[in-house]
């Protein structure tokens, strides 16, 4: 896994096919499709030496997580989208500033190329949090 890594800004949110998909069943694989990409634009994928596909990793100072890269034509540099999920909640703090909810914008991080890694399934991910291996 390459160390050279791209700082970010990510953001998070829902979309409406995650929430079609939620519906199906969260361990099913329509929903591991739709929670388990990162967004960016083209100029961050080339810094990465990414293809759309390959795997990244994104480290923020919550946890890191492997998802797969996804170009948004409509993305600005520096800004990353991952829907919400469990995916995102490995990289987003869980304190809520007593508002009841995280910040789901704005959090710092740091992308790195992750060829040869494999984004985990969600009940893969979800041990491996709770586990904390």
């Amino acid at each position: 896994m390459s160390r050279v890594g791209v700082e970010a800004i990510l953001t998070s949110g829902r979309t409406l096919k995650q929430g079609r998909a939620m519906e199906l069943g969260k361990l099913g694989p329509e929903y591991l499709k739709e929670v388990s990409f990162c967004e960016m634009d083209k100029i961050t994928l080339k810094a990465l030496g990414l293809e759309e596909g390959d795997p990244v990793l994104v480290e923020t100072l919550y946890g890191s997580v492997v998802v797969e890269s996804k170009l948004d034509r409509r993305a600005e540099p520096g800004v990353v989208f991952i829907p919400c999920g469990p995916y995102a909640n490995a990289v987003i703090g869980s304190d809520t500033e007593e508002t009841g909810m995280p910040d789901f914008k704005g959090v710092p991080a740091k992308l790195f190329a992750a060829k040869g890694e494999s984004v985990l399934g969600v009940k893969d991910l979800l041990k491996k949090m709770v586990e904390g291996a």
